[in-house]
């Protein structure tokens, strides 16, 4: 669900130059050349902010990206082509026998686990299945990679709706169904806290009462059985993977800031996740997200510091969150593997634009954009405030600046994505930076 319905021009131009540049290698000049690495990558579904974003990342670090064709990860929705095997998700078991493959040539992984297990993101919130015995042995097959290669594993807790436009469901069903799941259910204690008990949970209130809804019994059939499906396979992943697996990272989609059915699936997952996992919302950004840290990972550890414009720090991020924007900041940065510091400006600079933000906050922010351009600071550039086409006008009318400069920018959907989307570009681009210069 988008934050914003329309497309920004302002927000899409400074993206699209931004990655020109980058591309280009004009940002810094560049003395030597790293050497190169090749990442097998296995998408979350075939958008342009899960394949395309991913593939300019790793262009701009220096990175061999490896891929399967489209046709094995592309999500088909109800107004579109099948795929070649007729099918509307990924081919699971055509994408095992290529990471098999692709484990000739690679030692890095990066693996969207909704798309192994379930074809992409939009199959992992409608398929319903109760016998896993084959999305086990898919993750088995991922476990084996472990033993001689770096692999990163990301996935999702299902999101509070339906997907529009898939098996025929509407923006009725979505908002019907985002309803009846952001609706309070009961808080299970420590002890309680189970597979099975979240799921015996999901209809009812914290009274133990039926959580009212208008969506048919069908329906609540289907999405209590997706999110048992889905609950159930990252478990298996979580109490295999640990000692195996290099990094894990789960994104929360389409939350909210409030108690949900989505909350004890949450609690549960921080029980069995150690430091070797990380959770944040939103999902979008997840493969950069990975990828930005496996670079780090490659070229050298990032130091950075976070600067915020507008009084929304400590609020909500938006309304698709699980946290405030500080907090939704803060564990996007514990999930790229940077060292924060708070007392430096010889760092890579992050400003961002928060909710609440006024006129006066915009030229705040473009004022510490010119004096850091100055000092050839770099920086990386957030806009989550409800007006990014403003903070887009100063930056593309303002004669003084030199957008092709900035190492990350986004303002693009919800909250956590602009997040992680920008500091990805920010991270990777700035650890290679500093890895090739002399």
């Amino acid at each position: 669900m988008h934050r914003k319905s329309v497309c920004l021009c302002y927000a899409a131009v400074i993206i699209f130059l931004v990655g020109i540049c980058i591309l280009s290698g004009c940002v810094l000049p560049l003395e030597k050349q790293a050497e190169t690495y090749r990442i097998a990558y296995v998408p979350l579904d075939n958008r342009p902010v899960n394949q395309e974003r991913v593939q300019y990342l790793a262009q701009s670090a220096g990175i061999t990206l490896v891929m399967p064709q489209e046709d094995l990860y592309r999500t088909a929705l109800d107004n579109m082509p099948p795929n070649a095997d007729g099918s509307t998700i990924g081919n699971r078991e055509k994408l095992r026998q290529w990471l098999l493959e692709a484990d000739k040539t690679c030692d890095y992984f990066i693996i969207s686990l909704d798309q192994m297990t379930s074809g992409g993101l939009v199959g992992s919130r409608w398929l319903s299945n109760t016998d896993l015995s084959f999305e086990y042995s898919i993750i088995d097959t991922i476990l084996s990679l472990c033993e001689k290669n770096t692999v990163y594993l990301f996935d999702t807790v299902m999101r509070l709706a339906s997907t529009v436009g898939y098996q025929g469901y509407t923006l009725e069903e979505y908002n019907t169904l985002r309803a009846y799941g952001m609706a309070e259910r009961h808080s299970l204690a420590e002890d309680a806290l189970t597979v099975e008990s979240i799921i015996e949970g999901y209809p009812y209130t914290p009274s133990g009462e039926p959580v009212f809804t208008e969506a048919t019994e069908k329906m609540l059939e289907q999405y209590h059985t997706a999110r048992a499906r889905k609950l159930r396979i990252t478990d298996y992943v979580l109490r295999n993977a640990e000692n195996k697996v290099d990094f894990f990272y789960i994104g929360v989609d389409d939350s909210s800031p409030q108690n949900t059915i989505q909350t004890n699936e949450i609690r549960y997952i921080k029980t069995l996740m150690g430091e070797w996992g990380a959770l944040s919302a939103a999902t979008d950004e997840l493969g950069m997200c990975c990828l930005a840290r496996m670079i780090g990972e490659i070229y050298g550890k990032v130091a950075l510091k976070t600067t915020y414009f507008g009084g929304g720090a400590d609020k909500p991020a938006d309304g698709y969150d699980i946290g405030t924007l500080k907090e939704s900041v803060e564990t996007h940065l514990s999930a790229l593997n940077v060292s924060v510091v708070e007392n430096r400006d010889d760092v890579l600079q992050v400003l961002c634009l928060t909710r609440g933000s006024d006129e006066n906050d915009r030229k705040a922010l473009i004022a510490q954009l010119k004096e850091n351009q100055t000092k050839q600071i770099p920086i990386v550039l957030i806009d989550v405030s409800e007006n990014p086409g403003a903070l887009g006008a100063l930056l593309m009318g303002d004669g003084e600046l030199d957008i092709c400069r900035l190492l990350g920018y986004s303002s693009w959907n919800t909250a956590a994505n602009a997040i992680g989307i920008a500091l990805s570009q920010g991270v990777a681009r700035y650890a290679y930076l500093q890895a090739v210069q002399v």
